[in-house]
Parts: structure tokens; sequence; C-alpha cells
């Protein structure tokens, strides 16, 4: 992957990272061209010079685009819509270059392509390491590889950060709340924060669509409980609860609301991180 910029590449990088308030060089001074990059799709993404309307599809890829600097090269689209309306929607922006989110349909992705002729690249999302390597990618699909690594070095320092507080302590068992007690499988993005915040997800690596059962849930009876959204999940609703007043989190109050947005496969990451953490460990960050 990237074969045809990696020595250029790195150089780049590593000069990016050693001036701390550089100015980001523009894309005709960088001789990074043409770019290949793989990301989670069926093909890899080839850019022969730097893209001037790209089309976001899904969250991440708006995070990203956002976070570095490219709001006037995004020409935003309807990502809500699927199948042909979307193709048609993408196809009228008329983008070189498309980034979707892993939860992309392909068949719309392989439409969008064939329709527009764009390069389309694929966000790998299930993991911190993931998204901090998309960054990375999408950086230099896009002339920015200075201002990605500054983004992805970011989520490394909050890992490594997390890391060190946490070194020795135990892991604690943890509910993820998405909303109506559905959660997150272990093997995804949210459930890989969990570990890296010093948890264990109680929920497994896949628990069956909808709600978890509460009486499983109490039977399991998680050290921490971590919801996921806007705040309607509540310390206190979980303790007028007859059965959730029981899981040992709530008794404890071992419960912390995470925002959303923050855990969007984007540079924002790191700051969930944090927050996770200090949910499942809050003597730790004293």
């Amino acid at each position: 992957m990237k074969v045809a910029v990696l020595v250029v590449a790195a150089g780049l990088l590593l000069a990016g990272t050693a001036c701390g308030e550089r100015n980001e060089p523009t894309s005709t001074h960088l001789p990074i061209y043409p770019v290949t990059v793989q990301g989670a799709g069926e093909r890899p993404a080839v850019e022969r010079a730097a893209p001037q309307r790209i089309v976001p599809v899904g969250p991440g890829p708006r995070s990203i685009l956002h976070a570095l600097g490219l709001g006037k090269r995004v020409v935003p689209v309807d990502d809500s819509l699927v199948g042909l309306p979307l193709v048609d929607r993408i196809r009228r922006a008329h983008p070189d270059l498309i980034v979707a989110s892993g939860e992309a349909d392909p068949l719309d992705l392989a439409r969008a392509r064939a329709a527009t002729h764009a390069a389309v690249y694929v966000e790998p999302d299930g993991s911190l390491d993931d998204v901090a390597g998309a960054i990375d990618d999408i950086g230099l699909l896009t002339g920015r590889p200075v201002a990605a690594r500054r983004l992805s070095g970011s989520l490394e320092q909050a890992r490594r950060r997390v890391a060190a507080r946490l070194e020795g302590l135990p892991a604690v068992s943890t509910f993820v709340d998405l909303g109506g007690f559905t959660t997150a499988p272990s093997r995804s993005l949210v459930g890989d924060l969990i570990a890296k915040a010093g948890g264990k997800s109680v929920a497994g690596p896949a628990p069956e669509q909808g709600p978890f059962p509460i009486r499983r849930l109490v039977q399991l009876d998680p050290e921490a409980y971590v919801a996921i959204g806007s705040g309607t999940t509540t310390l206190a609703r979980l303790r007028a609860g007859a059965r959730t007043k029981r899981i040992r989190a709530v008794r404890t109050g071992r419960f912390g609301v995470v925002e959303s947005r923050l855990v969007v496969p984007g540079p924002q990451l790191g700051e969930a991180l944090v927050r996770i953490a200090r949910i499942l460990h809050p003597d730790a960050f004293h």
C-alpha cells in the first residue's frame, strides 16, 4: 500500500512532525502523486493529482476531511440516502474522490465509481489503529500528509497517555449502552476503545441485535456502565429501574455518558478514549 509514495511521504512526515508550527505545504509542493492506497474496499484508490471535489459518505470521512482543513474542496451530499438515489446525488456532485465509511454499501460505491470515474476510498474503522491509518491514507490522497500525521499522531499520544495511567490496573467489566440497552460487540471500534481504556465488554464479540436482555445484564453485573449518546440514559433512571438498580455499576455510580460525536471514526477518538478511561478508572485520573 502507498508503494508509489512511501519514501517521499516518509520524509515529509518526519519533517512535518519535527516542526510544530510549520505551515502545511500545498499539493503543488508535494511530489507525492500518483498515490495508491488500499483502504477497506476491494479496490485501491488511485489519485494522479490532488482531488478538488471530494464527496464524503458517512460521519467519519466528514470528520476527517474537516479536520484536515479541506472544507472548501468537500462537496456534501445527502448520505442518508441509499441505493440509486444516493448514487445519483454523488454523480451530480462530479467528484474526483469519494471517501466512504466502512458502513457504506459496496454496491452503491461501485455504481458511484462507474458513474463518476472518481477514486473511491473506504475508511477502515474497526479499531483506533484502523482510524489512525485511515487518517494518514486520506491525507496522502488529498495532498495533506503532514496535517494527517499530526492528527493520527494525536490518537497515538492519547493511547499512550491512557496506557501509562492504567499500567498495572486490572480490566474493568463494562457494559456499553448505545441507547435502549442495545450494545456494541467487543470486536468493534467502540469495543476497542473500551479495551484500550482498561475495560472488558461483558457483551462479548457477537451480541444479538436489539436490546441486551436486562436479566442477563443483571447476572453479568458489570463494574462500569458507559452510555453512548445524548444523555437519555442516566444514572437516575437506571437506579429507578426495579432490575437495573441491582447492577453493580449502578449501585456504585461508576457510570458515565460519552457523546455520540466523539465515537465517530475520526481524530476526536482520542478524547473519547480519555473520557471512557476516566469512567472506568476514575482513581487513575485524579
